[in-house]
């Protein structure tokens, strides 16, 4: 399975204003080292998998993104002294498969980096996820939230923690139905259709809840997500593959403060203005800040489609062609056509003579400009 969540954090140790002053104040500390490990680390025991995603931290200052920490050596180890040694790439993603996980086992991280340095995750338990109960939208004013609701009868669960793909399906404003190779125009061909694209992107934010407080363990329509109405998302049908995991007490309060730092400057991916430790530690120095979290246990999964038709009327919206516009090229001047920067629509007509072909620019004729692929997913309805 996919790391629960593919990023690395940007941290730096202070980000103060002085109170009262019209110019913000920039502490020496701003400058200091922030070449922290980063850990972001899962061991799935409903398919026996573990992800680990390892980096370094940048400063807030810092444009760059995070460096991935390479040819470290990772083994997850439980509470009976087996382990299991994970395999990584060049981009800082560890992985392993067939892992013997037993709930009634703990599990720990062993990471060992090629600067010689080790580092120990705390043992953890791992959690049982209940049956996710339902997943469903809510129309709002001008947009709609998609929800989700569980609960555990056994009151074992509390802390919840969902992480999702989202999937749409869209067009193009026009749809080119000629190309131009060498010199020729030709019909294009049925399977270099560029009209139509899915998209698909993996939640960014800390998304949990808990019911701590409540005489039963429900957690009951959650809201995961919100799309505003006129939302590419809604043009045609969207896809939402939720996954739920249950969280320790401790992990909960990670995230938790974590999510309260990452709200205040608008996501998971922007730089963080302080440290949030997690379960982690040097064993090579004690003094020595490690960042993220390791954490396990089963995930639940559930996937659900939004068409257009589903739509209450007051919050259907329709592509439009915005600034997209056709033009025309004549035959005569064929040669100085550019498809490197156009699409070609159809033929351009006078009478039942053909004197050239309308063309629009690629983001108005090609999806992929809009970053999907033509490729239909094979969970696609």
């Amino acid at each position: 399975m996919k790391s629960l969540y593919r990023y690395s954090l940007l941290i730096l140790l202070y980000t103060a204003f002085l109170t009262g002053c019209v110019e913000p104040y920039a502490p020496p500390a701003i400058e200091s080292t922030t070449n922290y490990l980063v850990v972001d680390g899962f061991v799935n025991s409903t398919d026996g998998t573990a992800t680990v995603k390892l980096s370094r931290a940048i400063p807030l200052s810092s444009t760059d993104s995070p460096p991935p920490e390479v040819n470290a050596t990772i083994f997850v180890e439980d509470d009976k002294g087996n382990r299991t040694t994970l395999q990584g790439d060049q981009t800082g993603n560890y992985t392993g498969s067939g892992i013997p996980l037993d709930m009634s086992s703990k599990y720990r991280l062993r990471i060992r980096t090629v600067d010689t340095k080790e580092y120990l995750s705390d043992y953890i338990e791992l959690k049982e996820s209940p049956p996710i109960d339902d997943l469903k939208f809510i129309p709002r004013d001008n947009s709609i939230s998609v929800v989700v609701s569980t609960h555990d009868d056994t009151g074992n669960s509390r802390y919840y923690q969902w992480s999702y793909d989202e999937t749409w399906e869209y067009t193009a404003v026009y749809m080119s139905g000629l190309i131009y190779v060498d010199g020729e125009v030709l019909t294009r061909p049925d399977d270099s259709y560029i009209h139509r694209c899915w998209r698909t992107l993996s939640s960014k934010h800390i998304i949990i809840n808990s019911s701590e407080k409540l005489q039963e363990d429900l957690i009951s329509e959650f809201p995961v997500v919100n799309i505003s109405k006129g939302s590419q998302k809604l043009f045609i049908k969207y896809s939402m593959m939720l996954r739920q995991r249950v969280l320790t007490r401790e992990a909960y309060d990670y995230w938790e403060e974590l999510q309260k730092t990452t709200e205040n400057l608008g996501g998971l991916f922007d730089p963080q203005p302080g440290k949030v430790t997690g379960n982690i530690h040097s064993v090579s120095d004690a003094a020595e800040p490690v960042l993220g979290y390791f954490s396990g246990g089963s995930v639940q999964q559930k996937r659900f489609f939004i068409s257009l038709r589903d739509l209450p009327d007051n919050l259907k919206a329709y592509q439009s062609v915005g600034n997209c516009v056709q033009d025309t090229v004549l035959l005569a001047d064929l040669p100085d056509y550019s498809p490197d920067f156009n699409e070609l629509i159809g033929t351009a007509t006078a009478g039942p003579v053909t004197i050239g072909y309308t063309y629009a620019s690629k983001s108005c004729a090609d999806c992929r400009t809009q970053g999907g692929t033509t490729t239909k997913p094979e969970f696609w309805q």
